[in-house]
């Protein structure tokens, strides 16, 4: 089976790599712009002027960083959509290869010749590949088992249904459904199509730049925030955060447990 191209998760790391551009719009830009502020009010720390200037590189920076938090939501929503959409075509595909599969299998039977219905499950499998990779076996009736990684998504006339599912790490994952049992396919094993290339996207790349962004982010608030309070303000007062603390939320058990039991998690490095 040729391997499709992966042009959908292409796209969109483009429009990641947007996000972090470099240049003077860029994120770097705006938290160097906001270092360099804050050495001009260390040489001039009466300086009301250069001390409005840190505020609006603050600021920018500040509104850089959400800009970049949003895009990153509004590609995670797209690749969403889009794996939803495919997850709906492998299904509708399936169905329909079964059941050209049981006219083949009934038409070969009976001694007859099904070529209009082997090119229509030719152009199925084109259709199918193009958002998973398969591999397919054929039987002695002439009917064609299609597998997407080691699992049998066609036997026969029969087809099981795809699903999209997360594991205990978080990570989005292709689940086949077959007589009530989910069987997770291993993403290495999927190969090419859309459905691969955008779960390596959303697993790998867009996991990291949010991962990148959210320390980034955490870092510069809680040093920024140290330093800051080791100083005083314009009347002698000590100082206190710069930026407002990244709160790291408590985690919550089940509502079911009936236990007492209580976890938090804090940031030491």
């Amino acid at each position: 089976t040729p391997k499709p191209s992966s042009a959908a998760s292409d796209v969109y790391k483009r429009q990641l790599e947007d996000i972090f551009k470099g240049g003077k719009t860029g994120l770097g830009a705006a938290v160097s712009d906001l270092l360099n502020a804050f050495s001009d009010i260390a040489s001039a720390p009466t300086d009301v002027t250069a001390r409005n200037v840190v505020i609006t590189r603050a600021d920018e920076m500040a509104a850089r960083m959400r800009d970049a938090q949003t895009r990153l939501d509004d590609l995670q929503k797209g690749v969403n959509s889009q794996l939803g959409d495919a997850v709906r075509s492998i299904n509708g595909l399936a169905g329909r290869l079964a059941t050209l599969n049981e006219q083949i299998a009934r038409a070969s039977g009976g001694g007859q010749s099904p070529n209009d219905l082997l090119d229509q499950r030719d152009q199925l499998l084109r259709e199918l590949n193009q958002q998973v990779q398969t591999t397919t076996v054929q039987a002695d009736d002439g009917s064609l088992s299609v597998f997407v990684g080691s699992q049998a998504l066609v036997l026969g006339n029969k087809a099981a249904q795809v699903a999209m599912s997360t594991d205990d790490a978080n990570q989005s994952k292709l689940t086949l459904m077959r007589n009530g049992l989910a069987t997770t396919i291993d993403e290495a094993t999927l190969g090419g199509g859309a459905v691969a290339g955008l779960l390596r996207f959303q697993n790998s790349d867009l996991a990291e730049a949010r991962d990148g962004l959210g320390r980034m982010a955490l870092t510069l608030a809680t040093e920024i925030n140290a330093q800051h309070r080791l100083g005083v303000d314009l009347d002698g007062n000590p100082g206190g955060d710069f930026f407002k603390p990244i709160a790291i939320p408590d985690a919550m058990g089940a509502a079911s447990n009936t236990g007492n039991a209580v976890i938090g998690a804090t940031v030491s490095n």
